[in-house]
């Protein structure tokens, strides 16, 4: 079957016709890549088009220049394919014209054109198995999909190896070793020649490192590793005694095997929870042990002026520990990009690149023209277009986990203690993720809108606020297979936690490293009173306010503690664990006690505040104050890098919206501000009735009262009430 290609190798063409046959076949190959450039330009403008919201418009009418400079550096990737293609097609173009009769320029270009198309839409067929995620944004054809589950099941696995890894491995460098034998021993040397430079460039640090003699810390100061995933709920783990709705193959193992073996020797807290469900103002609140009223950032679309508050009235725990010669890093994609614009004391940051207005163009040209994720998502695509490395599509959790796993490498060599947040959008809604997780724990007769994510309409999410109507009338296979997404999205953060400790343990640090497991907030998935989203509501049963804490302390003894603590409590538990002295402006308390065993647990209140109003969900007996949607309450300022900013005159309108909430062991109490400017309250017994479907305040006063005060007095006076204070003679 190869033989023409090697009877080709020993049978050189003349200079003069291999030159125009090259040529024949770039300019083959340049005009398939030409159509592709155009279809990008066009898919862009339809995007744009399509689009309702005033950031669409104000992209054409003000950003056009920025838009037209995009597209122009996106030509050189069409340049750099148009010459690989060049390379890969001609020797099946040589083979096919020497057995024609038309041999003339013309039918050689459409020869060329004709097998770069094949390659295109095999390299597309096989980003179906690898990123399928980048097809969804790029709103390619179904077929793809549908070609791959041709291959029956039983050889399902080979085969794809055969096509995707074997056939290119193979082939790639028959038709390498066809333009060297074109060229002669000339050609040889410079080949390996680059390729040897090229490698050495690409692996030289990783080969300095390998042969680093990795050596223990011999501090006796722990190192602090918090590991956390964007939206992961707190009853979702398999520790906390959740089971997904399949449990055949590969599913069988659960949603999050690596997390339950740690929490198995480990103290996990079975209720802890953030006092807002939004990422960056949780994010401070974790850092800082201060209330979203008191770090100054209530809503994600702060401006220059709060950001640069919040820096100078806030002592967060890395910059104490950096005091005391730790390592402080900040490692994650795009759901940890706020550390770029808030670092709190992390001397480095490796991060996403943080949303702006550039930042979205810049992506939204990229995904248009789909020869960028489908050709240069690797590493030498980042060294050629070195600005992908911080596009969130791109950094993925594997990427993260990579770089996570390397400054570990640096560390154990080092000796130093270290302090890190690591943070991946494992669970973030779209719920996108690769093969195998996308499809392990759904349905496999599943074909509707939400395979591969979340079939989110952008438009209606910041253009609008009437969503709760459609959101709720959403079928139960579709809410199923949401959340079979979530579950394979909570899986990938599994493996990605499981690299890091097996990183831990290879470098001799694991019994050196307190480890800590927990989340920015969760999500709601159609439970009762909710739709889906984090946030927006204190309906249902606060899964979007839940998260995981899972502490591992070498040496201590595992149990369950199911006393409430919260994420402020984080940062004092950390500066008591490491030996500093706590910062005097934390509003948290350490449970360092509890996880010693010197101190008995006692519950503490949950105070906690909504976010962000993309919706505003119905309460039964309140009318809440009207408030545009986010497309008129934000705009772009230039002059803070871009940024989305909430307009001034919203500001004080939306704080006084926000909803708030108090949960004691025994009840909830949810204050909703009205139209006419008053508050509603609901009272909700926690253990009879965990979803909140009974309001009990007009029929429990002797709760309602003290719970009420309470409440009041954290919103108003910002000043936390014990349980013991509220109830001396114990809860009712």
């Amino acid at each position: 079957m190869l033989n023409p290609l090697f009877r080709q190798a020993k049978e050189p063409a003349a200079p003069a016709n291999y030159l125009r046959e090259m040529i024949a076949v770039l300019c083959g190959a340049a005009l398939f890549l030409t159509i592709q450039f155009a279809l990008g330009i066009w898919r862009l403008s339809q995007s744009a088009d399509g689009m309702m919201n005033k950031f669409s418009s104000l992209a054409r009418d003000q950003y056009f220049g920025f838009l037209v400079l995009q597209n122009l550096l996106v030509l050189a990737a069409y340049a750099m394919l148009a010459l690989a293609a060049t390379l890969l097609a001609q020797p099946l173009v040589s083979i096919w014209t020497r057995r024609s009769k038309h041999r003339c320029f013309g039918a050689i270009a459409l020869r060329g054109f004709l097998i770069t198309a094949l390659l295109h839409g095999y390299c597309t067929l096989r980003l179906v198995k690898t990123r399928p995620y980048f097809l969804n944004e790029a709103e390619f054809g179904h077929w793809y999909y549908k070609a791959l589950d041709l291959i029956p099941e039983a050889i399902k696995p080979a085969g794809l190896f055969a096509l995707f890894t074997l056939a290119p491995a193979i082939l790639i460098p028959i038709a390498l070793s066809t333009h060297i034998h074109r060229h002669g021993r000339r050609a040889w040397f410079a080949i390996v020649a680059t390729l040897a430079l090229a490698a050495s460039a690409i692996g030289f640090t990783r080969s300095i490192t390998r042969q680093t003699t990795t050596k223990p810390s011999s501090s006796k100061t722990p190192n602090i590793l918090i590991i956390g995933s964007d939206s992961l709920r707190g009853d979702r783990l398999g520790c906390a005694g959740y089971r997904p709705q399949r449990s055949d193959g590969p599913a069988a193992a659960g949603v999050s095997p690596t997390i339950d073996k740690l929490a198995d020797q480990s103290i996990r807290f079975e209720n802890c929870y953030t006092a807002i469900a939004s990422t960056i103002e949780s994010g401070i609140q974790l850092m800082t042990s201060r209330y979203p009223h008191s770090h100054g950032v209530r809503q994600m679309y702060p401006d220059r002026a709060t950001v640069e508050t919040t820096k100078r009235n806030t002592t967060p725990i890395a910059s104490l520990l950096r005091d005391k010669g730790y390592d402080c890093a900040a490692i994650g994609d795009w759901c940890a990009g706020y550390y770029e614009v808030v670092p709190l004391g992390f001397e480095h940051v490796s991060v996403s690149s943080f949303d702006n207005f550039k930042i979205y163009m810049s992506q939204a040209v990229v995904m248009a023209h789909f020869v960028v994720p489908l050709y240069f998502d690797n590493a030498l695509g980042y060294r050629v277009f070195p600005q992908l490395k911080s596009f969130a599509q791109f950094v993925t959790p594997e990427i993260v986990t990579k770089r996570v796993e390397q400054r570990l490498e640096s560390m154990a060599s080092q000796g130093k203690p270290f302090f890190w947040h690591v943070f991946f959008s494992c669970n973030h809604l779209p719920y996108r993720s690769t093969e195998p997780y996308v499809s392990m724990f759904a349905d496999p007769a599943y074909r509707g809108p939400n395979r591969n994510g979340v079939d989110f309409d952008i438009d209606e999410f910041i253009g609008g606020t009437d969503l709760e109507s459609k959101w709720k009338a959403l079928p139960p296979a579709e809410i199923n297979q949401i959340r079979a997404l979530y579950d394979g999205c909570t899986r990938q953060f599994d493996d990605c936690v499981a690299q890091i400790l097996a990183a831990l343990k290879r470098h001799k640090l694991d019994s050196e490293t307190i480890v800590i497991i927990t989340a920015d907030h969760g999500d709601d998935h159609y439970e009762p009173g909710v739709t889906l989203g984090h946030g927006l509501t204190f309906n249902g049963a606060n899964h979007a306010n839940r998260v995981p804490m899972i502490v591992h302390i070498p040496g201590a003894e595992p149990r369950v503690i199911n006393e409430t603590v919260r994420l402020i409590d984080v940062a004092p538990t950390v500066a008591e664990l490491a030996g500093i002295t706590p910062s005097p402006d934390w509003e948290g308390q350490s449970f360092a006690s509890w996880l010693r065993g010197k101190e008995a647990p006692l519950n503490r209140p949950f105070y906690g505040e909504t976010g962000f109003p993309f919706i505003q969900f119905s309460v039964p007996g309140a009318t809440r104050p009207k408030l545009p949607p986010m497309d008129e309450m934000t705009m772009i300022d230039k002059d803070f890098n871009y940024q989305f900013v909430l307009k001034s005159e919203y500001v004080e309108p939306l704080v006084k919206a926000k909803q708030r909430c108090l949960r004691t062991a025994q009840w909830k109490l949810v204050c909703t501000p009205t139209a006419e400017g008053g508050r509603h309250f609901g009272l909700f017994h926690i253990a009879t009735d965990p979803n909140g479907e009974r309001d009990l305040a007009a029929t429990r006063p002797d709760v309602l009262v003290p719970m009420r005060r309470a409440l009041e007095s954290w919103m108003d006076e910002h000043r936390e009430t014990p349980i013991r204070d509220m109830f001396p003679d114990g809860e009712p």
